[in-house]
């Protein structure tokens, strides 16, 4: 009898196990985790500090569009007592080491078991619009003149800032998903390099760009908190002649989405509900969606040499909104992306279900060994530098005279590298048919140029994982190794056939592009930055292949895992402190030196209270932001005045329809001034207004940071006029001066009469 019941018990257990397998996910019932969503402000100096991202040194900051800021959101399974937290910041990539160094603050604050770097994910949005400083390898800290805690320090603790609030908030509650197709918001900037992929494969693909926005809904037993979603286009919107810091495309659509959710009567940043749009494979993805055309003219191009523009014209990329500004068609992108989170997590039905798991392992990808077509067994290349690479792309073309598809060097290019260092003979050879114009991996001096070990992690939620990988994968490149890590968990039997896996990076470090091998031969932009060579995504599929085994089995990855070095301590920072202020003569801080004024555009733009054809702004007297990087506060604000006769703040420095600029009026002499913009957008309620400036400056003598701060007259908006309406100005007899405002928002000041 006992054996009978073993052997009955026993296939009961089995037929079960088999059946429950067979289940479709969205019918077994959810689980409910504890969740908990964040958000910190990690804006660092906005002024004098080169913006990361176009390479370009002359592109230093002088002001604010946007602030950047962390999205933390954290889950925990209260069955395995395992939680992890993914954080997208406004960044173009993350430093390791600033990495290594949330966690240690993390640990100082909740002990040394509940974050690590195993669990702990940093994810960027690769905005080209932040400022830099904070990869610690020569190569990046070149491009912006060096390691800068300047910029460091506001970024961790604007990161810490957002994980302990999303600790704190921790709630029983659940997690969404839901995905569909986003059109119009993105293309691939190098086509003809991504048809190199084999036909077989393009076949299973409607388009040479991923469509799909997946998205994370987080949903506590009382309320909504948030979502999280992953849609690749580069953070490329917004070009480099900009010198405003902002978080381009995704940073506004997290603005917008924050905006509608949280409602207009809260402050821009300041919401509960948190919305995070992470990046993908963008490797070849642009969101100037018009294509790429020699300025000035309507010539098509792409960047080769086969494509040269006449003259001095260059090969850029148009935005949906170029004929406007580079601002119009980030706005445009982002509101695309924004209106389609909404819409997903709005509709989102489908549940999460199942256990909480991570893997993460620091990985020498030049050890990783790898089988190549000719059979031979090998590995990754020490990391270099094509020439195609330093033509930049069509969003923001780089040097003159070298061309993307380059496979050969020019005399006067392969002298100078040659002077810095001459590529060996086997360096030539593993990367070809790469052009190398800077042997990175072969140089030390003053340290390492590029890193050879990364971070790669792999996140599981139920039935969803998330690989973060510290490069900037193609389309392609991005689909093969989501393809690979599916199919592995099937294999392993921890993911079936609705198994959703995402990419998410650049993450956790920065280790520049990663194409297809086919692509890599065309040497397009993207593969002149595959740094390790033509055989990097094999390495990358494999090393993901065994964070899935040891998830799947249950063992450690620790005993593979390499040390990262940190070499901050050897860092140089080129960028000179910022100097003690000044005021003008008979001036004060905060003094105005031109009272509020308004302007009119040429053609409207769209802002979140409706159009708006009027700019006011008004300048004062200034100290320079980098004193104070005002984390959680703002620079600037819009005021309207109550009944009462108080003040209340209706717009800061992160809401897009305003603007602060700072320069130096005389630099010899420290003296400085700030603008403050704002549009004001048909919506915009009628009332009396003011312009209100905040800053800091450091004394001259005593090297104090003292605040100021200062205010504009005050200034009348009405309401939004109708087509028969017009304005007037400035008397009332009958040869008074009208003109209609049928196409602009009515400003004035002092009040003027208005006749109808």
């Amino acid at each position: 009898m006992t054996f009978h019941w073993r052997i009955s018990t026993l296939f009961s257990i089995i037929i079960s196990s088999i059946l429950l397998w067979m289940i479709p996910l969205s019918s077994v019932n959810a689980t409910h985790y504890k969740i908990g969503t964040g958000i910190g402000d990690m804006t660092g100096p906005i002024s004098e500090i080169t913006l990361f991202g176009y390479g370009d040194l002359f592109q230093t900051g002088q002001g604010l569009l946007q602030r950047i800021y962390a999205r933390a959101y954290l889950i925990h399974d209260p069955k395995s007592h395992k939680r992890v937290v993914f954080v997208n910041t406004d960044t173009q990539s993350i430093g390791d080491i600033v990495k290594s160094r949330v966690v240690e603050r993390l640990q100082s604050i909740y002990g040394n078991d509940s974050y690590t770097v195993q669990n702990v994910m940093l994810s960027s949005t690769h905005t080209h619009s932040s400022m830099g400083g904070y990869l610690q390898y020569t190569l990046f800290e070149i491009a912006v003149k060096g390691w800068i805690e300047e910029t460091t320090q506001p970024m961790i603790d604007g990161i810490v800032r957002a994980i302990v609030q999303a600790h704190e908030s921790l709630e029983s509650g659940h997690v969404t998903l839901n995905s569909d197709e986003l059109l119009d918001t993105n293309i691939n900037r190098s086509p003809k390099a991504y048809l190199l992929n084999p036909y077989q494969e393009r076949a299973q693909y409607q388009h040479d760009v991923d469509k799909t926005m997946t998205l994370l809904g987080f949903h506590t037993d009382h309320k909504d908190i948030g979502f999280a979603n992953w849609f690749a286009v580069h953070g490329v919107s917004v070009n480099s002649s900009n010198r405003l810091i902002n978080g381009d495309n995704k940073g506004y659509a997290a603005y917008s989405a924050e905006h509608q959710l949280n409602g207009q009567e809260q402050l821009a940043g300041k919401g509960p509900f948190v919305a995070g749009f992470f990046q993908s494979n963008e490797g070849d993805v642009s969101p100037n969606t018009l294509g790429a055309y020699c300025t000035g003219t309507e010539i098509p191009c792409d960047g080769s040499f086969d494509t040269k523009c006449p003259g001095s014209s260059r090969c850029f990329g148009r935005g949906p909104g170029w004929e406007i500004s580079d601002y119009e068609s980030n706005r445009i992108i982002g509101q695309n992306q924004a209106d389609m989170a909404i819409k997903l997590f709005k509709k989102a039905t489908h549940k999460l279900n199942g256990p909480v798991d991570f893997r993460q392992k620091y990985w020498d990808i030049t050890k990783e060994k790898i089988k190549k077509l000719d059979g031979s067994i090998g590995t990754p290349c020490r990391a270099a530098m094509g020439y195609a690479f330093a033509a930049g792309t069509t969003d923001n073309p780089a040097i003159d005279g070298i061309y993307q598809n380059m496979t050969h060097g020019t005399m006067f290019w392969d002298l100078l590298k040659n002077i810095v260092k001459r590529p060996s003979k086997h360096q030539v050879e593993c990367q070809a048919p790469k052009a190398v114009i800077l042997d990175t991996g072969e140089m030390t001096f003053p340290y390492e140029w590029q890193p050879h070990i990364l971070d790669i992690q792999l996140f599981r939620i139920g039935n969803f994982y998330i690989a973060a990988v510290p490069a900037e994968f193609t389309t392609m490149s991005g689909r093969r190794l989501r393809k690979s890590i599916k199919e592995k968990l099937i294999e392993l039997k921890i993911g079936n056939e609705e198994t959703t896996v995402v990419l998410s990076g650049p993450a956790n470090g920065y280790a520049s592009y990663v194409t297809t091998y086919e692509e890599y031969q065309m040497q397009r932009f993207e593969g002149g930055g595959t740094a390790y060579g033509p055989y990097t995504l094999t390495a990358y599929i494999q090393a993901f292949e065994d964070l899935v085994i040891s998830m799947a089995t249950g063992t450690s990855i620790d005993d593979t895992s390499e040390i990262l070095p940190d070499l901050t301590g050897k860092a140089f920072n080129f960028n000179p402190g910022a100097w003690p202020d000044r005021p003008r003569i008979a001036k004060k801080f905060g003094d105005i030196t031109r009272d509020v004024k308004a302007t009119q555009r040429d053609r409207e733009i769209v802002t979140l209270h409706g159009k708006s054809g009027t700019t006011v702004s008004a300048s004062f007297v200034a100290g320079n932001p980098r004193h104070d990087v005002k984390l959680e506060e703002t620079y600037l604000t819009v005021e309207k005045k109550l009944s009462s006769g108080d003040w209340k703040v209706v717009r800061t420095d992160h809401d897009y329809d305003t603007r602060f600029r700072w320069k130096y009026s005389n630099r010899l002499l420290g003296q400085s001034e700030a603008t403050i913009e704002w549009d004001i957008g048909r919506d915009t309620p009628a009332g009396v207004y003011r312009l209100g400036y905040f800053g800091h400056h450091k004394e001259f003598i005593s090297r104090k940071i003292i605040p100021h701060y200062g205010y504009s007259s005050e200034f009348t908006v009405e309401g939004h006029l109708n087509e028969e309406d017009y304005y007037c100005c400035c008397n009332s007899d009958e040869n008074h001066s009208c003109y209609s405002t049928s196409s602009m928002f009515r400003y004035m000041h002092p009040f003027m009469k208005y006749h109808h």
